[in-house]
C-alpha cells in the first residue's frame, strides 16, 4: 500500500493532523447529498419499525391480551391494535405538517424520527399481561397510537425534506428514493423477524426474541441525532408564521399553517391531494400486505411459499421499478405517467388477481411482480406531483393532510372488504377495487388539472412573493418544456406584438 503525502511547499511547515483532516474535508459528500442519504435512511428505519409490530402480531396476541379459548380471537385484537396506528395517522400529518411549515423541515423530520424511536423501544420493554395484567393491553396500545402519529408526518417531512434540497426537474427522482425507502423498511422488517423466528425456538420467541427486533428500533435515532447536528435546516417559510408581527408586514397573513391549509383557494387542491393517493396505498396494501395472505389461505389452491412470493414481487415489483417512474416523470411529465399507471392498474388490475386465485406459483409471482410494475408507475411519481400542488407556506401541512387521510381509509379498510369480498362472493372479486380506487385517483388527478388556474390567480394575491413565485415554477407540473411550447409561444407572440404597438 502507497502512502501519499500531501503537498505542501518546502519553506511551509510539516503538514498536521488538523490541516490533513481540512483537505479531507474539502472532498466530503456534498450537504445535500448528506441530507438525501439520511432523509432515505430515517425512512428506511421508520418504516421498519413501524412494520415489525404487523409481523409479530401473533406473538403480541399470546403475550398481551387475557387467554381465550380461540387464539383467532386474540390475533383479531392484535391487528386491531395495529390498524388503530392507520386511525391516527391524519393526526401526526396534522402535527408535523404544522411543524415543519412553522418551524422547518429538518425540524419537523427530527421530531417525527424521535416520535417513533421512543415508542418502538418501549414495545419491546413493557411488561406482559401475565405480569401486570390489562395495563400491559392499555401501554401497547398507547406505543402503536404514537408509532401512528409519528408514520402519519415521517413521510411527507422526510419528502419534502430531500425533494426541495434539490432542483425541481429531478423531483420526482428524489421523490421516488423516499417511497422506494418505506418500502425497503417494510421488506427489511419481514426479513428481520423471519430471521429472529429461524433462530430461535419457540419458546425462546415468546420468553425474550419477540423484544430484539423492537429494540432494534432505537437506530433510528441515531439519524435523528445526526440529522439535529449536522442536517441543514431547510425553512422556505422563514418569519411567515412568526407570532409577532414586525413593521412593514401584513397584519392579516394566518399565523398557522393549518388554518391556511384548510382555506377556500386550498380545498379543491386538498381534496385532490386526498383522492389521488388512495390508489397508491389501497394497491400497495393489496397487492404486497393482504395479498400474501390470499395466496395463502382464501384461494381455493393455496401457495407454500405464499410469503417468499410476496417478498420476491415486492422487490421486483416496487422497490426497483419506483425510482425508474420517478426518473422517467421527470422527462415525461407526472400527470403522464400517474395516468398511465392508474389506467393499467384499473384495466389489468382483476385479471392479474384472477390469474393469482388460480394458483400457480410461477404465475402468480409474474403477475404481482406486473401489478407492481404498474403501481410503481402511478406511485413514483406521486411524491413530487403531491409537492408542486402546494406553496410552501402550507405544502407539508396540505400534503401531509391529503396523504394520510387517504392512507387512514383506504389504506386501513382495503384489506377488510377484499377479504369480506372474497368469501362473501368469490376469491376474485376484490380485483374490482383496483378499478374503484383507480377511477378515484383519476378524478383526483383531474381536479388538480382543471384547479392550476385558479390556484395561480389566487396566490398572486398574496404578499408572500418569493414563495408564490416558487410555486408558480411548481405549477409546471414536472411537464418537459416541449409540452408546454404551445403556450410559451403564445406569451411570446403577445410580447413582441405589444412592443410593435
Amino acid at each position: 500500500m502507497l502512502l501519499v503525502p500531501l503537498p505542501y511547499h518546502t519553506s511551509d511547515p510539516p503538514p498536521t493532523i488538523q490541516s490533513a483532516i481540512s483537505v479531507i474535508a474539502q472532498h466530503k459528500m456534498p450537504a445535500t447529498r448528506m441530507q438525501t442519504v439520511a432523509g432515505t435512511l430515517g425512512n428506511v428505519l421508520e418504516w421498519y419499525d413501524f412494520a415489525i409490530f404487523g409481523f409479530f402480531s401473533d406473538i403480541i396476541a399470546k403475550l398481551f391480551f387475557p387467554p381465550t379459548n380461540g387464539a383467532s380471537e386474540n390475533l383479531v385484537r392484535s391487528f386491531a391494535v395495529y390498524g388503530g396506528a392507520f386511525v391516527m395517522r391524519p393526526m401526526g400529518g396534522m402535527l408535523i405538517g404544522y411543524l415543519g411549515d412553522k418551524h422547518g423541515r429538518k425540524y419537523a423530520l427530527v421530531t417525527s424520527l424521535c416520535l417513533m424511536a421512543v415508542p418502538t423501544f418501549a414495545l419491546g420493554c413493557l411488561p406482559t399481561y401475565d405480569q401486570i395484567g390489562s395495563w400491559s393491553t392499555v401501554l401497547l396500545v398507547i406505543c402503536r397510537l404514537l408509532q401512528g402519529i409519528s408514520v402519519g408526518g415521517q413521510l411527507p417531512a422526510s419528502l419534502l425534506y430531500t425533494m426541495e434540497s434539490r432542483p425541481k426537474e429531478r423531483w420526482g427522482l428524489f421523490g421516488s428514493f423516499v417511497m422506494m425507502s418505506a418500502n425497503i423498511g417494510t421488506l427489511l422488517g419481514n426479513l428481520i423477524g423471519a430471521l429472529v423466528r429461524t433462530l430461535l425456538t419457540d419458546e425462546e420467541l415468546l420468553k425474550w426474541g419477540w423484544r430484539i427486533p423492537f429494540w432494534s428500533g432505537l437506530l433510528i435515532s441515531l439519524v435523528a441525532v445526526y440529522l439535529r447536528l449536522h442536517g441543514e435546516e431547510h425553512h422556505p417559510n422563514e418569519g411567515q408564521y412568526d407570532n409577532e408581527v414586525g413593521e412593514g408586514q401584513d397584519h392579516s397573513l394566518p399565523k398557522y399553517p393549518l388554518r391556511e391549509a384548510v382555506r377556500k383557494e386550498n380545498l379543491m387542491a386538498l381534496i385532490s391531494a386526498t383522492l389521488t393517493p388512495m390508489l397508491w396505498g389501497a394497491g400497495f396494501y393489496l397487492s404486497f400486505v393482504w395479498m400474501a395472505i390470499y395466496m395463502s389461505e382464501l384461494i381455493d389452491e393455496p401457495l407454500e411459499n405464499a410469503f417468499w412470493i410476496n417478498s420476491i414481487s415486492l422487490l421486483l415489483g416496487i422497490i426497483i421499478p419506483v425510482p425508474l417512474a420517478g426518473w422517467l416523470s421527470d422527462r415525461c411529465g407526472r400527470r403522464r405517467t400517474m395516468v398511465i399507471g392508474a389506467l393499467g392498474l384499473g384495466g389489468l388490475g382483476p385479471v392479474l388477481l384472477y390469474v393469482i386465485s388460480r394458483g400457480r406459483a410461477f404465475q402468480a409471482c409474474l403477475c404481482q411482480i406486473c401489478i407492481g410494475w404498474l403501481l410503481s408507475l402511478f406511485g413514483g411519481p406521486m411524491g413530487a406531483w403531491l409537492g408542486e400542488r402546494f406553496p410552501p407556506k402550507v405544502r407539508l401541512t396540505s400534503v401531509s393532510l391529503g396523504y394520510d387521510i387517504a392512507h387512514s381509509t383506504a389504506s386501513g379498510f382495503s384489506p377488510l372488504i377484499a377479504t369480506i369480498l372474497s368469501q362473501k362472493l368469490n376469491p376474485t372479486a376484490p380485483g374490482i377495487l383496483y378499478t374503484l380506487f383507480a377511477v378515484i385517483a383519476l378524478i383526483g388527478i383531474m381536479i388538480s388539472t382543471q384547479i392550476h388556474h385558479d390556484e395561480t390567480s389566487n396566490s398572486n394575491n398574496n404578499n408572500n412573493d418569493t414563495a408564490e413565485a416558487t410555486f408558480e415554477q411548481e405549477l409546471s407540473d414536472g411537464e418537459p418544456k416541449e409540452s408546454r411550447g404551445e403556450a410559451v409561444s403564445t406569451d411570446t407572440e403577445v410580447e413582441e406584438a405589444n412592443k410593435i404597438v
